[in-house]
Order: structure tokens, then sequence, then C-alpha cells
């Protein structure tokens, strides 16, 4: 995330009113607390806004409005991502390990060089070990100084009650269409029925949403999946083989791939029922198809009902291209 003045100001968080307020009160009245807990889907801002509360809890210089200076020594090292008492805590590799809590313990009793306080931000909490958080608590129950932890994570559940408890804890909800509109209108120029698709698949989180319109991977694999569900739709089955192929070649983007033939399917069943093109969709033959009937409601919610059974199967990591073989079978089926 490129750190600059604009992105580091609280009045620039779309969404998430209350947290936003909530922080920017007890940043007001001086009642920091010594642990937070942000939570919320992968993308929804959780790190954004630690990074922006970080900022300001590091100024030495408020302005009267609570945001961070920008002039002060800190928050000049901080856009240059160089603040010494500014700490992230991630994970290199699949897990955050002990070894990596022990280095912040050792850290965190020297005195800040620039504030009153540090803080550490602990990026994908659910990443830590048992032994790791086990090591945190030490800290959560006596934090030193006046140091701030901040931990964000996809996935609350998978903290420890014990840490949970010693935290005060936000949970992120997903933006409104509107507040995910506003963002993308400054970054893109997508057609409206792109724009559409964008929204509905993203699902009110933003990060989701900004990696497809800088990607044009998405719109293609969308194309091509249009593509492959007209071909299932007709009668012959001459590219079976082809069309597991194409699965196979973009097996990394599974979960994407996927997610956006559910989206094309669910979605058809409006058309359906409606006996109208779907602008969702916005894809003439598929939309002709839907109409007149080539796929019924019925047949469309069996489709939906196996994609979402080839997702469990490969999440329990059976066999990928049988998975995939199946999935088209039963989706060609009448």
């Amino acid at each position: 995330m490129d750190l600059n003045n604009n992105i580091l100001n609280f009045n620039n968080i779309l969404g998430q009113k209350e947290i936003v307020e909530s922080l920017k009160n007890s940043v007001k009245n001086d009642k920091i607390s010594h642990s937070y807990i942000f939570s919320g889907p992968k993308g929804i801002g959780k790190k954004t806004l630690a990074k922006v509360f970080s900022y300001v809890l590091l100024c030495t210089d408020l302005k009267e409005e609570n945001e961070g200076c920008g002039k002060c020594l800190s928050c000049k090292y901080f856009l240059e991502k160089a603040n010494p008492d500014f700490y992230i805590i991630n994970s290199s590799g699949l897990n955050i390990m002990i070894e990596d809590i022990r280095k912040m313990q050792s850290d965190i009793v020297i005195k800040p060089l620039f504030s009153k306080r540090k803080v550490y931000l602990i990026i994908d909490g659910e990443k830590m070990t048992a032994q790791a958080q086990n090591c945190l608590l030490k800290t959560l129950e006596e934090p030193p100084g006046n140091n701030v932890i901040i931990i964000t994570t996809s996935n609350c559940n998978a903290l420890l009650a014990t840490v949970q408890s010693r935290c005060v804890k936000y949970s992120f909800k997903r933006n409104t269409n509107d507040e995910v509109q506003t963002i993308l209108k400054s970054k893109t120029c997508k057609l409206p029925e792109e724009m559409n698709f964008i929204l509905k698949y993203s699902d009110g989180i933003i990060g989701t949403a900004l990696e497809i319109v800088e990607s044009n991977e998405f719109f293609e694999l969308k194309e091509n999946l249009i593509n492959i569900v007209l071909e299932l739709a007709k009668e012959n089955n001459s590219k079976f083989f082809e069309i597991c192929n194409f699965f196979v070649q973009n097996k990394d983007n599974i979960d994407k791939l996927l997610d956006i033939m559910f989206l094309i399917y669910s979605n058809a069943i409006f058309s359906a029922a409606d006996k109208k093109e779907d602008p969702l969709v916005y894809h003439e033959a598929l939309n002709k198809m839907v109409v007149n009937e080539c796929l019924t409601i019925d047949k469309l919610l069996r489709n939906i009902e196996t994609i979402e059974q080839t997702k469990k199967y490969l999440k329990q990591n059976v066999n990928f291209e049988l998975a995939i073989e199946t999935m088209i079978i039963k989706l060609k089926e009448e």
C-alpha cells in the first residue's frame, strides 16, 4: 500500500463509520487501550484503518481534528515506512511463530524514539500458532508503558478466548454498493455492466473490488466462463476435454473461477424468472438461452448446487481433475 498523507487520514476512510468515530474519540479523549482486535473479511480495510490509527497514535503534534500532522519526525518517518516506533509482525510463511512474538517482546521494553508510545501491528493474527498466542498473552496481561498492540484477523475464532478477552474488539462490516462504487469511480472507466458485475462479485469488500479493476485477467476469465456456460447448455458435448483443460490450466485461480460461475448462474435465475435480459450477466447469447428456457430455473439451481459441492470437495483435497470432470458432467446434464 502506498502510504501517503491522503490515505492516512480518518476522514478518507469510506464506510466503518462507527469504528472510525470510536477510534477518533479515543484519541480525542486520550483513552487509548493497550490492545485491539480488528476483525472482518479479507480486503475489508482492517490493515488500512490500523495503519491510519497507528499514524495518529504516533504523531507528536496532532491536528485539531485528531489527524496526523504529517510534519513531525514521527509522521515523516512513518510515511517513509521507517518509523522505529512502528513495528509490524507478519507471517513470512504459513504461520506467525513464537519467535516472532518474542522479537516483539524484546523490542517493546525499549523506550520509543520519537513518540510517547510504540505501536505493534500483528497482521493476519489468526496465523499465530497456539504457542505464539500464549506467549503474546504475557504482554497483553502486563503491557509495558503506553504501547499499543493491534491485531488484524479475518478469523477471530482462531484467536484464543484469553487473547480476545484482553483486547478491544472491532468487527468490520461489509461496505455498501454506494461506498464501493465511490472508490471505484475514481479508479476505473469500466462500462456500467462491468461495474455491476464487480459490485456483485466483491460483495461489499473494497479490497476485492480494487483487485478486480486493476486486473484484465478477471474479465478475460469471466468471458471464458460465459462461453463455457453457453457450451454446456448446448445439446452436444464436443468440447468436454477442452473445458476440463481450461480449468486445469487455471488451477491456481479455481476459487475465483467457481465464484464467477456461481454468480453467472445465480444472476441468470432473475432473467429466467422475469423472462427478460439481466444487465448483470450482459451477454446476448446467454440471456437469450435463459429467456427461451434453454436454461430453466430448476437447472440453474442444480448447477449452483453442483458448484457449491465442488468447492467443498476441493477443500477436502480430493483429486482436482476428477472433481472438475465430475462437475462438468453434472453441469451438462439435463
